[in-house]
């Protein structure tokens, strides 16, 4: 039989981790990112130097964890809204609806903090970020359309894009009225699949 040790061992090390991740989150938020000092992070998570240097090579690598994690809970939600839409499933601007309301619901309005860390304060990160949510994406607009990971990019950037315009130049502008613009000009974009893609997507039927 296999000794449980291993597991334990591992639910330890996550317990770590996420320790550590919690405390960064309330640090950078807090201080920006610049200002946050690793020392600040392990006194927050009562942990010392060396346990975190078990984890993550630096401050840079420390802030990308903490931001990927809260993207992936984005994705989990999104994914779980949408397992209990079926209806939707099959309209592009309703898919594409879907997913502003749950990142500006799960971000900018829970955390906007974070939201304008990642977007204006912290180390440019989108490169990686709109990779990650887009993987995901980009199976649902195959559904639609040929180009489902260009057009992934697309969407996420226009959001991200919106988001950031909001955060520094229309501050009044409110999550629906943003989730509205960013919908109509990307569902509308979709849904105009190039002749020649819809074409070859017709023969495959």
């Amino acid at each position: 039989m296999m000794s449980a040790a291993p597991a334990r061992q591992q639910r330890r090390t996550d317990r770590t981790r996420a320790r550590l991740l919690d405390a960064a989150l309330a640090v950078f938020t807090e201080r920006g990112y610049d200002a946050a000092s690793l020392a600040e992070v392990t006194q927050r998570a009562d942990l010392g130097t060396g346990t975190l240097y078990l984890h993550f090579r630096d401050k840079r690598s420390l802030y990308e964890a903490v931001v990927r994690r809260e993207g992936l809970a984005v994705r989990e939600r999104w994914l779980s809204a949408r397992s209990a839409r079926p209806a939707l499933h099959g309209d592009v601007a309703a898919e594409v609806r879907l997913l502003c309301e749950v990142i500006l619901e799960g971000w900018s309005t829970t955390k906007p903090e974070l939201m304008r860390l990642v977007l204006l304060d912290g180390p440019p990160l989108e490169t990686w970020f709109v990779e990650d949510i887009g993987r995901v994406i980009a199976p649902v607009l195959a559904e639609h359309v040929a180009d489902a990971d260009l057009l992934a990019h697309v969407l996420i950037g226009a959001l991200l894009a919106c988001q950031r315009f909001r955060l520094t130049q229309a501050p009044r502008i409110s999550n629906q009225r943003l989730t509205n613009m960013i919908a109509a000009f990307c569902a509308a974009g979709i849904a105009a699949e190039p002749p020649a893609a819809a074409a070859k997507r017709a023969r495959k039927r």
